[in-house]
């Protein structure tokens, strides 16, 4: 009988790939959790634990080193303690946790290892071979920050097997490395995206896996917001069965906004093999917060459709569409407590996303304010109704012109063109009317004048923009093995990239 698409199965967000103070990085396990539970379904806290060829680096290399082998003498002595909290904090905070650590490798590449339970032991290995064989069925072992090429910390397909391995991490505060032309660029003293290290590269050697995002942040801050996430496509949001969408490849890569996406091929989900087939009938629907500029279906890694939404605005009386609120920039070293509500008049709230971030902190030298980590919840969001909701928030000036600082809030509206936002904020008060955000654009707010703080509503996504349906029916096979995937782009640059799925005539 041909397995059908589970009618009943939802999208559910998470980060697999964190760091905290339980071995090198900053930020308590607690907060980090709390944190995690604002935005995602799912976490994992990684503690970094072994490094099994590192004594092949020079003596230049010491302070490295030193910082990684204190992490790990840290993350042993601690271990027991560290799975008895996440036991505790899965509870206390309602988030699925799925406890991991991290296995260097120069020669093999960085691996995430991972449990479906917290029956999880620390163990090492001196090679990739040896470690498998010392996991069971109920461990993932992931490859992170591919692109860098083996030897260099980065994947070596030579050694590469879907045995454990069901998909790989291509996007997080690294960089991206789906393939060589992404716009997201590798710039850490590692190194940068080399054409071996690539998803597609190892997609075009015959491997079988799908493709996750994860922020592997250093700061204590899960889901932090652009830094990458990971869905997974599973019928509840249980451990048990997000673990089932993990080991069916039922998952895809985001940069940061939750962007909704269904991929099928007769009606099988994303990750599939399909045998025997010549008639593929392909659906892709997608929805989301923020304005869609195109969908790439592609094929054997070639563009085979450019897909686009109606983005042509409707002369209507009825508004409905997305909002983005966003508050921050100013001087880097002035520090500013928000607290703000929003009151839409005339009109419905309809969705809510919070975008919130971490410092972006990748490595244990980085010298940046460290506010965020002395606080368990430095950002917080609250509706009150279908009508309003409530923040508070501290930020800085942004970390450099492409390190933000600012934080944000997504909101669907449905409303007329009497809707206005209300906008209290720090004892201030302001009225944005929505038609006129339509028609001019963002509204900039300065509330102590230039080279300031400020707070931005806007830009104006209408419904049409946010959600596209598509159905391809594909009768021409090109090999005895065809490859399809999906990649979403929108305006403010955020994508999704899905899991391929393979289909054998």
């Amino acid at each position: 009988m041909k397995k059908m698409i589970a009618i009943n199965k939802k999208i559910y967000w998470g980060d697999l790939h964190s760091h905290c103070s339980i071995s090198y990085g900053e930020g308590k396990l607690e907060s980090a959790i709390q944190r995690a539970a604002q935005q995602l379904d799912f976490c994992s806290i990684t503690g970094h634990a072994f490094w099994h060829d590192m004594n092949q680096l020079s003596n230049k290399y010491v302070d490295i080193k030193k910082y990684h082998k204190k992490g790990f003498l840290k993350l042993k002595k601690n271990w027991p303690k560290i799975i008895d909290n996440l036991k505790k904090f899965e509870k206390k905070y309602t988030i699925n946790i799925f406890p991991s650590y991290e296995w260097h490798s120069l020669k093999f590449g960085d691996h995430n290892i991972y449990s479906k339970d917290f029956n999880l032991k620390l163990k090492n290995a001196s090679n990739l071979q040896k470690l498998k064989k010392k996991l069971t069925k109920n461990h993932l072992i992931i490859p992170h920050h591919i692109g860098y090429g083996k030897n260099f910390r980065g994947i070596n397909w030579n050694y590469f097997s879907k045995s454990l391995s069901p998909f790989v991490e291509i996007f997080s505060m690294h960089g991206c490395s789906i393939d060589e032309k992404n716009s997201s660029p590798m710039l850490h003293e590692m190194g940068t995206l080399s054409g071996i290290g690539t998803a597609e590269y190892g997609w075009k050697k015959n491997f079988k896996f799908g493709v996750i995002g994860s922020t592997d942040h250093h700061g204590g801050y899960p889901g932090s917001y652009g830094d990458g996430m990971v869905a997974a496509i599973a019928e509840k949001n249980t451990k048990e069965e997000i673990w089932k969408a993990f080991k069916k490849r039922n998952v895809y890569a985001l940069t940061g906004d939750k962007i909704n996406l269904r991929f099928t091929i007769n009606d099988q989900e994303m990750g599939s093999e399909i045998k025997n087939c010549k008639k593929r009938i392909i659906k892709i629907k997608v929805n989301s917060m923020s304005s869609i500029s195109h969908v790439i279906l592609f094929k054997n890694d070639m563009i085979f459709k450019l897909l686009y939404s109606n983005s042509q605005n409707t002369d209507s009386e009825l508004i409905q569409g997305s909002i983005r609120l966003s508050w921050g920039w100013g001087r880097k070293n002035k520090i500013i407590k928000w607290n703000g509500k929003v009151i839409l008049l005339h009109g419905t709230i309809t969705g809510l996303d919070s975008c919130f971030r971490g410092i972006p902190k990748l490595d244990p030298d980085q010298k940046k304010q460290n506010y965020l980590n002395v606080i368990d919840l430095p950002h917080k969001c609250e509706i009150i109704d279908n009508h309003s909701f409530k923040f508070t928030s501290i930020t800085s000036g942004n970390y450099s012109l492409k390190d933000p600082g600012y934080q944000s809030i997504n909101f669907k509206i449905k409303g007329d063109v009497m809707s206005k936002i209300n906008l209290s904020i720090n004892d201030r008060n302001y009225q944005i009317k929505i038609r006129e955000i339509i028609k001019s654009g963002s509204k900039v707010i300065y509330p102590n004048k230039w080279l300031n703080e400020l707070i931005k509503i806007g830009p104006f996504n209408n419904i049409n923009e946010l959600f596209l349906n598509k159905k391809i029916i594909d009768n021409n096979p090109l090999y005895e093995t065809d490859r399809y995937r999906v990649e979403v782009v929108q305006h403010n640059g955020h994508r999704a990239w899905s899991s391929p799925i393979w289909v054998t005539q």
